[in-house]
């Protein structure tokens, strides 16, 4: 198992510490999903191994795809930091997916990834909220797809009014 010094420089990040608790703070009554690091942690979590199955797919089909270009620590960074923002929506209603990047910046910067990576980062993070179809990158597809198979719809008691919520979210589909 590697390391990924980058990522954990992230977690430490006084800024990424600072958004998470500021997540925290304006979740407090929340009765939906919440948004902290264990769900960032959870998004990257999926994310990657559903990049890992399609390279390996695309391996028994003889293909060459974009994912092999995508780095453990690019996909977890991407998934830690892409709600970051959240809070910032709850108060002006600027959307979380480009606040998350705008803010990702600096910290992905302060922590050592390239401009290619911090391309590859934020463009998954804007695309984030699309439907995964609607995604031009296989990271912004992955946390597409992540953000919503990280939740635990079936147990959720906030099931009935949730705007997200369908029968297939209850579905192991990894």
């Amino acid at each position: 198992m590697r390391s990924m010094p980058r990522v954990n420089h992230i977690i430490q990040h006084q800024s990424y510490e600072d958004h998470c608790r500021k997540n925290t703070q304006a979740e407090e009554n929340r009765i939906y999903c919440r948004h902290g690091s264990d769900h960032g942690l959870t998004v990257s979590r999926i994310a990657y191994i559903f990049l890992l199955e399609n390279l390996l797919e695309a391996g028994t089909r003889g293909s060459q795809e974009q994912t092999s270009e995508i780095d453990k620590e690019t996909i977890y960074a991407a998934g830690l930091l892409h709600d970051i923002g959240r809070w910032v929506e709850y108060e002006t209603q600027e959307d979380h997916a480009l606040v998350s990047a705008r803010i990702a910046l600096p910290i992905l910067r302060d922590c050592g990834f390239s401009s290619t990576e911090i391309e590859t980062i934020t463009l998954g993070v804007l695309e984030h909220r699309l439907p995964p179809d609607k995604t031009s990158s296989p990271l912004g597809q992955a946390l597409s797809l992540a953000d919503d198979w990280a939740r635990d719809c079936k147990n959720c008691p906030s099931q009935e009014t949730c705007y997200k919520y369908s029968k297939t979210m209850e579905e192991i589909i990894i």
